[in-house]
Formats: structure tokens, sequence, C-alpha cells
């Protein structure tokens, strides 16, 4: 029998991620909308989020000198997203409509669909390929290049990126979220200060988003303090990317199944590739 991750998670103590701000008022960062994570999911919200705040120069003046910000714990928004991925067209021309295709961070438009079934020595073609592997009419981008897109997109329509900074804990008053808490900066391995330490900060926001992406600490920490667990179970797999050169561009994507993954019954394991 395979063993599975998800039934085995890693101790957590999520009571110890939520506190209360506990900065002095003049001292904390103060938002109007804090995003937690500066992928595609939270980049698309700050953009989104200043194109609707454009029609509402009240609310705008409500939420303060920095009405979105963005809190990314990567060095620049993008510089933890890996993997390449098809994108439904859809997508940016809902949040861009007036951007031309030319200017899409994409690298082309997928043309051909091709699916296997593998074993160890063979490979056998599914045709047609299943609906739930159709990608004709989508993009092949790279997720980190979308990222930095996105990012640049969000800082020229005016949001706050906030980047090397970790949010480590939700900050939560009287069953409210009220923001969150950076993470300490120089800190050695084992945890002493170093010359250049600087303390955490209190981000506090009138309204706080989570896209932490997969197994968040914060969402987990939000799901047992809220009671949640079944609103919107989260589902995911765990993948490895690699780069291959190869002789000739590939004219198609190719979704395979089967090996190198034990297929009988006795083992219980399903997954995949694309390339």
């Amino acid at each position: 029998m395979a063993v599975a991750p998800s039934e085995y998670p890693p101790p957590f103590d999520s009571a110890s991620v939520i506190t209360a701000p506990s900065d002095p008022v003049d001292e904390r960062i103060e938002v109007g909308v804090a995003i937690v994570g500066g992928g595609p999911a939270g980049l698309a919200c700050a953009n989104k989020l200043m194109q609707l705040l454009e029609d509402e120069p009240e609310l705008t003046e409500k939420l303060g000198e920095v009405p979105v910000a963005v809190i990314e714990k990567g060095k620049v928004a993008g510089a933890h997203l890996l993997s390449g991925a098809n994108m439904k067209p859809s997508a940016m021309e809902e949040l861009f409509p007036d951007l031309p295709k030319e200017e899409w961070p994409v690298y082309q438009e997928v043309e051909k669909d091709a699916v296997y079934l593998l074993t160890p020595k063979k490979a056998f073609p599914m045709k047609p390929p299943p609906p739930g592997f159709r990608n004709h009419g989508n993009y092949v981008t790279s997720v980190s290049k979308l990222g930095r897109f996105l990012a640049d997109k969000a800082e020229e329509a005016g949001v706050y990126i906030l980047a090397e900074t970790a949010a480590t804990q939700l900050l939560v008053e009287d069953r409210v979220v009220r923001g969150v808490r950076s993470g300490d900066r120089g800190r050695g391995k084992d945890g002493e200060e170093l010359a250049n330490f600087e303390p955490g900060s209190d981000v506090v926001a009138k309204a706080t988003v989570l896209a932490e992406g997969t197994v968040g600490h914060l969402t987990y920490a939000a799901y047992d303090y809220f009671d949640m667990h079944g609103a919107d179970p989260m589902r995911w797999e765990l993948g490895v990317k690699e780069v291959w050169e190869v002789k000739e561009p590939l004219d198609r994507v190719i979704h395979t199944m089967g090996w190198p993954l034990r297929t009988g019954a006795r083992w219980n394991e399903f997954g995949g590739s694309f390339i």
C-alpha cells in the first residue's frame, strides 16, 4: 500500500499562529487590504481590487495611504514560483480586457494535445484525449514569468509589495482578523539575534486575504480557529519539476498517466505528468 503524505501531517500547533495585535498603535503598519502571498492568485486579487477602486474614490480614501498591499516572503514576487503551466485565456481576458495578446506573459498557444498511458517499456496513446486533458486554445506559460508580470502590473496600479517579508502569525481580536504579524529578520540558524536583527511588525488591515498557496500555515490556523475545515477542502498533489533539453521543440502538450507510479490496486497510486 502506498504511503500518502497527507495522512501523516507534521505536528502543527495552530493556536501558536493566532495572536492579537501587540505593537503600539503608532508603530503598526496600516494598510487597507493585506494580501498574504505574491503568487498568481494574490497578485490577480491585488490587480482586480485596484481596478475596482478606480470607480470608488471615497472607499479608496477610507482604505488609507496604502489601499492594497501584498506580503511576499520571496526577494521579489514570483521568486518562489516554479512550475510551467497551461493557462486558460479567459483569466487574462477578464483581468486585462484591453491588453493585446502580444503582451501577455506566455510562450505560445496550444494547438495539439496528446495523452499517453505509460508502462516501464511502452507508451499507449489515448485517442482522442479525454475532455479534461484538452488544452487546445490555452497558452503555455511559466508561473514565475506570470508572477513577475502580475507584480509589475500591480505596482503600476499602486499596490505596495512588501517583499522579503514572511507573514508568521494571524492577528485576531474579538474573533475578527485584524491583519498579520511579520517574522523577525536577522536571526541565526539556532534562533539567536544577529547584528542585523529586526523584530517583526504588526501589519493591520481592514481586510485580510490569505493567498499562501498549498497548505498555508495561516490558512490552516484560520480553518482551525474559525472551524471552517468542511467549507472548502483543499485538493492538491505532490509534484516534481524537471527541465529537459530536446533536439526539436515540442508541437503539442503531452499528458501521461501510469509509470513510474505503481498502478495496481495493491498500491493505490495515481498521478501523472504534463510536458
